[in-house]
């Protein structure tokens, strides 16, 4: 596959990580953080299976293994998917989904730390520049504008949680640059969703068998959207594209999620703030300046 279709593949994954910003909203009316991701993943499996039913056929039951392999998908699944969904569901709990977007942005640069830490990849002061940048956009958008609050550690639970899902998010994706590399992006997505669906079933158990199933039509688009678009084709295509570009350069994508969350901020009737425009833009900027940084190094 060309460069310029994996690129291509990855805008449309932020396109339709954006629209679960907004979407997951709709569900979280009907449903708790935990018992929404049980079913966005019941159906996400349901659509991977097909799509690596039609892809290997029947030879998909005789991949094989190690142990090693196993538990970095467990890892993979784990921060890159239980954790990083229930931070998302919570979050999106009591922020706005262009705040959360603005956060998530953040990534890239969360991401680039990591790869100094573990896999001792060199950062630039002008990269390092471009991450303080970021971070402190981020900031602005905590403490919505009052610094007052940064030093008394003040900040919307909302906000922290989705802050928090940057963090594991981030970390995922060192660990299958690292350890995963040689795995088909289809297979690994198909089993590291499996792992997490019974996490998030076992979490969710008593909920999900004391509480009425929601029959408002909006609550399954909802969830189907998240399901299919945002779990089964955006998760497989991600990690297709961090094998292929590297998990830094994939990452760096995500700062079009903002731009995306706020298109899409008018039809679901969002309003927007001058102080998220602000941070928003200091975590872009960082963001590009950090991009630009990483095309002159060597």
């Amino acid at each position: 596959m060309s460069k310029t279709i994996t690129l291509l593949l990855l805008v449309i994954t932020m396109l339709f990580w954006a629209a679960n910003f907004h979407v997951v909203k709709i569900a979280l009316h009907s449903y708790s953080p935990m018992g929404v991701a049980a079913w966005r993943f019941f159906f996400g499996i349901i659509s991977l299976f097909i799509i690596l039913y039609f892809q290997f056929g029947i030879s998909l039951f005789k991949f094989k293994f190690s142990i090693k392999e196993w538990w970095y998908m467990f890892l993979t699944s784990f921060f890159g998917i239980f954790l990083t969904i229930y931070f998302f569901n919570l979050g999106l709990k009591t922020t706005s989904a262009v705040n959360g977007s603005l956060i998530v942005a953040t990534s890239p640069a969360i991401t680039a730390i990591f790869t100094f830490l573990f896999q001792k990849k060199k950062i630039t002061l002008i990269q390092w520049l471009a991450i303080v940048i970021s971070f402190f956009g981020v900031a602005i958008i905590l403490v919505k504008g009052d610094f007052g609050k940064l030093a008394q550690l003040q900040f919307e639970i909302g906000d922290v949680y989705i802050l928090l899902m940057a963090i594991v998010f981030s970390l995922s994706q060192i660990i299958v640059s690292k350890y995963l590399p040689h795995i088909d992006a289809t297979v690994m997505t198909a089993i590291t969703s499996l792992m997490a669906f019974i996490l998030f079933t076992l979490f969710s158990l008593p909920e999900l068998l004391s509480t009425p199933i929601p029959y408002d039509l909006y609550f399954w688009s909802s969830i189907l959207f998240m399901s299919i678009l945002g779990t089964g084709i955006a998760y497989t295509a991600f990690y297709f594209c961090v094998v292929k570009l590297g998990a830094t350069t994939s990452t760096l994508y995500m700062n079009l999620i903002p731009f995306f969350a706020v298109l899409l901020a008018f039809p679901f009737g969002e309003e927007i703030y001058p102080i998220q425009v602000l941070g928003g833009i200091l975590v872009i900027l960082g963001l590009l300046l950090f991009g630009f940084s990483k095309k002159g190094a060597p």
